[in-house]
C-alpha cells in the first residue's frame, strides 16, 4: 500500500521532482573536480534509472509511442487515409448490420429477458402449436412457475374512422391492423408510452370504458399528431374506443392500435376468440426467480394432464408448454442457419479489410526498413520496435473505429429518414463496445504479424504476405460467387413457369370463423358470394379452397423425410387455377376419399409406377389417387420441385376457406368490388382480399433484397481487394527494385518484368479463389434451403463461377497495372544504387 501511495505521489508531483532531480545532479557534478566529471555518467541514463525506481515508466513509454505514432501517421496522409477508409468500411458495414438487427430484436428493452419465455404447445406426434384463451386463463390461475402469463394476438384487420357508424363522416375510413393483448404485456416487454399511458388491469374490467393505445406512426398519419389525443374517441369497426396512450415507433408493435384482449369480441362482433377451441393466441410467461424453463415444462406437463380430464378432445396425451427465452435461437432451424450465414458474410468484410491492411502495412514497411535497422543498430530491442509499430497500428485502428461509428450512424439516420422513422440513432454502449472491440481485434490481426516480419533480423519472404493475400481473395471471391449465383437464380425465378396462370387471380378470405360462423352458415355465405362474383362480366371462374395460393399458409405431410404440401379444393379448382390434368380425372361434387397429386409427388412416392388407384401413404383415411396434374408451385413461389397433393374440400371446413376468382382483365380492378360484396353480405366482416401477383412480387422483392445486400458486400470486398492487391504489388516492386533494375539492364522484356511481380502472387490468388468458390457454394446451399425463392440456385452451374473469376481477374489486373508500369520504368542506375 505504501509503495502504491509513493508512486501516486510521484505521478502527482512529477514535474517538481524531475526539476529537483536535474538541479541535484547538476549540483553534484559541480562538486566534482574537472578531471572526474567525465566519470559522473550520462545524465539521461541516470534520469531514466531514477524514473524506474519511482515507477510509471510504462506510462511515459506509452505516451512516447502514441506521440511518435501520431507524428508518423500525420506525415503519411495518403497511407493513413487509405488505411482508415479500408478499415472504416470493414468495421462500419458489419456494425450497421449489428445495430439494425439488435434494434429489431430488442425493440423496447424487455427487463430481464432471460426469464421472459415464449410458450409453445408441444405433444408427441403433433404439429399443433396454437393455444386458446381458455388455456391462457387456466395456466394463469394454476401455473406456479410463472409470475405472469401473457396473451397476445396481432395482425387483425379492422376499419378505422373518427366518427360512429351513421354519423357525418369526419374522414375517410381506413383499413388498419389491430392487436389485442393482456394488460401485463406492456410492462413485461418493457413497452413505455411516448404519451399518456399503456393498458392496465383496470382497462380489463367489464365496467371499464373501452380503452386503446395507438402507435406513433398511426397517430401522426390519421390524427395529425394531435398532442391532446389522450381521451379522444376513435372508432374501430364502428365501436367507440378511448385513446389512453401513444406508443413510440421504436416499440415492439404488431398493429396500429392496441386493445385489451378481453375487448376483442366487442371490437370484432361475433368473434369466438375467447370461447372457441380453435382460436390461436401467442403466449408468453415470466418465470419466477430460480425457476428454469425446463422446470416450468415439467409443471405444465402435469397441469395439461389434469386439464385433459376436462377437455379430452382438446388436450393431447403428454402435452406440455415448451418455454424458450424470447431472444433464444433454435440452432436447428433454417432461420438460424440463414442468420448465421448472413453474419458470416458481413464479417467477411472485416476479414478482407484486415488482410488488405496487412498488405498495406507490409508495403509501407519496406520504405521504413532503413529506419528500423538504424534504430536496432542504436540499441533498440526488437520487442521495443514491435511495440512501437503495433502502437501505430492500434492508433490507426482506433481512428478507423471512430470513422466507422460515424459512418454507421450516418447510414442509420439515412435509413430512418427513408422509412420516415423517428427516435435517436446515437450509438449505445453495445455498439461502441463492439466497434472498438473490432478495432482492437483488427489491430492485432493486421498490426502484429507485419511488425514481427519487418523487425526480423534475417530477411526472408515470410508467410504473412501470402496469408493476407489469400484471405482477401477468398473473401472477395466468395461474395462474388454468391452474388453471381443469386443473379442467376433471380433470372431463373423471373422466367420460371409456376405451373398455373397466376396473373389474373385474386382471392378473398372473409375470416368467417372469427365471427362465429359454423360449417353450414359459412357454406351458405360463400355460395352467395360466389354467385354474386360469378355474375360479373369480367369473372371467368371461381373456386372455393382451403388455402389460397402463395398465402404463406401450409397444410402438409412429412413422409420418408420429405415434405409434401397439400390443399383442400373443390372440383372447379383446376379450371380456375389454369392447371392441366395429365392423367386420370378431376374431383366430382360431393366426392370423398380421393386425391390428386402433382407429377413431382408421383415421382417421389411411386417412382416408375402408375400412381392411379394407389392410396396416399401418409394418410390415415385411405385417400386414393384418381389424377395427376402437371407440376404447379401453389404453396411456395419458385419451388422447382413442388411435391403437392389436393383433397376434396369438406363443407365443415368452410369457416376457414377462401374464394379464388379468375378474371379476364386486371385483378386489381375487382379488389374493391370483391371486398364490398363480401361486406354487403355481413357488415361485421373485414375481408382480406389479395391479388396473387402481389404475393409473387413480394417474394421476388425479397430475393432482390438478398441479391442487393450480397451485391453491396461483394462490391465493397472487391474495392478492398483492389486496394490490397495494389499495395501488395507495390510492396513487391519496392522489395525487388534491385532485381528489376538488373533484369532491365540485362535486356529483360516488359512481360518478363511484370511476370516477376505476378509470380509470387499467383499461388495465393489461385488458392484464395478456390477457397472462395467452395465457400460460395456452401453459402448458396444454405440460402437455397432457407429462402423458397432461392430454391432454383444451381451450385453446379459453371457460369456464375466463370463470371466471378473473369470479374476478379479483371480487378486484379487493374490493381497491379500501376505498380507494373512503375516497374517497367525503373532506371537501372538508380535501381543498382537502391538499398
Amino acid at each position: 500500500m505504501m509503495e502504491l501511495l509513493r508512486r501516486l505521489s510521484y505521478l502527482w508531483n512529477r514535474r517538481r521532482l524531475e526539476r529537483e532531480m536535474a538541479e541535484e545532479m547538476a549540483y553534484h557534478r559541480e562538486l566534482l573536480s574537472a578531471d572526474r566529471r567525465t566519470h559522473f555518467g550520462d545524465d539521461l541514463r541516470l534520469r531514466e534509472d531514477a524514473r524506474e525506481v519511482w515507477g510509471w515508466t510504462w506510462l511515459d513509454r506509452a505516451r512516447q509511442d502514441l506521440t511518435y505514432g501520431a507524428r508518423v501517421l500525420r506525415h503519411a496522409p495518403g497511407f493513413t487515409l487509405t488505411a482508415m477508409l479500408v478499415l472504416a468500411l470493414g468495421i462500419g458495414v458489419p456494425l450497421t448490420a449489428f445495430r439494425g438487427v439488435f434494434a429489431d430484436l430488442q425493440g423496447d428493452a424487455a427487463p430481464d429477458p432471460d426469464s421472459l419465455v415464449r410458450l409453445t404447445r408441444r405433444a408427441p406426434g403433433s404439429h399443433m402449436t396454437n393455444l386458446t384463451y381458455a388455456e391462457l386463463a387456466f395456466y394463469t390461475a394454476h401455473a406456479q412457475s410463472f409470475r405472469n402469463v401473457i396473451g397476445v394476438t396481432e395482425g387483425h384487420e379492422a376499419v378505422f374512422s373518427e366518427s360512429a357508424a351513421g354519423a357525418a363522416p369526419a374522414s375517410n375510413p381506413e383499413s388498419i391492423s389491430v392487436a389485442f393483448a393482456t394488460a401485463n404485456y406492456f410492462p413485461e416487454f418493457g413497452v413505455a408510452p411516448a404519451l399518456g399511458r399503456v393498458l392496465t388491469p383496470d382497462d380489463e374490467r367489464p365496467d371499464a370504458e373501452p380503452a386503446a393505445v395507438i402507435v406513433e406512426s398511426f397517430w401522426q398519419r390519421r390524427l395529425g399528431g394531435d398532442p391532446a389525443v389522450i381521451g379522444r374517441s376513435i372508432y374501430i369497426n364502428g365501436k367507440r374506443l378511448v385513446v389512453v396512450g401513444v406508443l413510440p415507433r421504436s416499440s415492439r408493435s404488431g398493429g396500429d392500435v392496441w386493445v385489451p384482449l378481453v375487448r376483442q369480441p366487442y371490437v370484432v362482433e361475433g368473434s369466438t376468440l375467447l370461447t372457441g377451441s380453435h382460436a390461436a393466441l401467442e403466449l408468453y410467461g415470466r418465470l419466477r426467480p430460480g425457476v428454469s424453463p425446463q422446470a416450468s415444462q415439467h409443471e405444465t406437463r402435469a397441469l395439461a394432464a389434469s386439464l385433459r380430464e376436462r377437455w379430452p378432445e382438446r388436450i393431447l396425451t403428454d402435452e406440455y408448454l415448451e418455454a424458450r427465452p424470447i431472444y433464444a435461437f433454435d440452432t436447428n432451424s433454417e432461420e438460424f442457419k440463414i442468420a448465421l450465414t448472413a453474419a458470416a458474410l458481413v464479417l467477411l468484410l472485416l476479414v478482407a479489410a484486415c488482410a488488405n491492411l496487412g498488405t498495406l502495412v507490409l508495403a509501407r514497411g519496406v520504405t521504413r526498413e532503413r529506419e528500423i535497422r538504424v534504430r536496432m543498430a542504436l540499441g533498440a530491442s526488437r520487442l521495443r520496435i514491435v511495440r512501437q509499430l503495433f502502437t501505430e497500428s492500434l492508433l490507426l485502428a482506433l481512428l478507423s473505429g471512430l470513422a466507422a461509428l460515424l459512418l454507421s450512424t450516418a447510414v442509420m439516420k439515412a435509413i430512418q429518414l427513408l422509412l420516415d422513422g423517428t427516435g435517436s440513432v446515437a450509438p449505445e454502449w453495445r455498439a461502441i463496445a463492439a466497434t472498438f472491440g473490432a478495432a482492437l481485434l483488427s489491430a492485432l490481426v493486421f498490426g502484429l504479424p507485419p511488425a514481427f516480419r519487418l523487425t526480423s533480423l534475417v530477411p526472408r519472404a515470410g508467410r504473412a504476405r501470402p496469408i493476407f493475400l489469400g484471405a482477401q481473395v477468398a473473401a472477395s471471391c466468395l461474395l462474388l460467387v454468391v452474388a453471381s449465383l443469386l443473379v442467376n437464380s433471380r433470372q431463373r425465378l423471373g422466367a420460371a413457369d409456376p405451373g398455373f396462370e397466376y396473373r389474373q387471380l385474386v382471392w378473398v378470405s372473409p375470416g368467417l370463423k372469427a365471427h362465429g360462423y359454423g360449417g353450414p352458415a359459412a357454406q351458405a355465405y360463400f355460395d352467395l358470394l360466389r354467385a354474386r362474383s360469378a355474375a360479373w362480366p369480367d369473372v371467368k371462374a371461381t373456386s372455393l379452397v382451403q388455402l389460397a395460393p402463395w398465402s404463406n399458409l401450409h397444410l402438409g405431410a412429412n413422409w420418408m423425410g420429405r415434405q409434401f404440401d397439400g390443399n383442400e379444393v373443390d372440383p372447379d379448382f383446376l379450371d380456375t387455377m389454369g392447371m392441366r390434368l395429365v392423367r386420370g380425372r378431376n374431383f366430382r361434387p360431393g366426392e370423398g376419399g380421393v386425391a390428386i397429386v402433382s407429377e413431382a409427388t408421383a415421382d417421389a412416392v411411386w417412382p416408375n409406377e402408375d400412381p392411379l388407384g394407389k392410396p396416399l401413404p401418409w394418410s390415415t383415411q385411405a385417400q386414393t389417387v384418381i389424377g395427376v396434374v402437371r407440376n404447379a408451385s401453389t404453396t411456395l413461389v419458385g419451388n422447382l420441385e413442388p411435391r403437392e397433393f389436393y383433397l376434396p374440400r369438406s363443407p365443415s371446413e368452410a369457416p376457414d376457406a377462401a374464394l379464388l376468382v379468375r378474371v379476364s382483365g386486371s385483378p386489381h380492378d375487382v379488389v374493391r368490388r370483391l371486398r364490398e360484396a363480401a361486406r354487403d353480405l355481413d357488415p361485421r366482416l373485414q375481408p382480406d382480399v389479395q391479388v396473387v401477383t402481389d404475393a409473387y412480387d413480394r417474394e421476388v422483392a425479397r430475393a432482390s433484397v438478398a441479391l442487393a445486400v450480397i451485391g453491396i458486400l461483394g462490391t465493397v470486398a472487391t474495392l478492398l481487394s483492389v486496394i490490397g492487391l495494389a499495395g501488395l504489388a507495390g510492396y513487391t516492386v519496392a522489395q525487388r527494385t534491385r532485381e528489376i533494375g538488373l533484369r532491365i539492364a540485362l535486356g529483360a522484356r516488359a512481360r518478363h518484368v511484370v511476370g516477376a511481380i505476378l509470380a509470387p502472387m499467383s499461388r495465393p490468388i489461385v488458392i484464395g479463389f478456390i477457397g472462395g468458390a467452395l465457400g460460395g457454394s456452401a453459402v448458396a446451399r444454405v440460402l437455397r434451403s432457407g429462402i423458397p425463392t432461392m430454391s432454383g440456385i444451381n451450385v453446379y452451374d459453371p457460369l456464375p463461377y466463370v463470371l466471378a473469376l473473369v470479374l476478379f481477374a479483371g480487378v486484379a489486373g487493374l490493381s497491379i497495372l500501376a505498380p507494373g508500369r512503375r516497374a517497367m520504368r525503373i532506371n537501372p542506375v538508380r535501381a543498382l544504387r537502391h538499398e
